[in-house]
């Protein structure tokens, strides 16, 4: 799956194991490798981790 954030392209290959947030940074680890993903608020950050979640 992709997400399009800022103008960033995330690419997602379920299943996702780890997911770790510090303020506006989320961090995990996918199918194939681990990712890092800076945003810019807090309200993006749980928009973000919800659908990472979803997936």
């Amino acid at each position: 799956m992709i997400q399009t954030i800022n103008g960033l392209r995330i690419s997602v290959k379920p299943p996702i194991s780890n997911i770790s947030v510090n303020k506006f940074n989320v961090a995990f680890e996918d199918r194939h490798n681990k990712k890092y993903v800076p945003l810019q608020s807090a309200m993006e950050t749980r928009k973000f981790v919800a659908w990472l979640q979803t997936i």
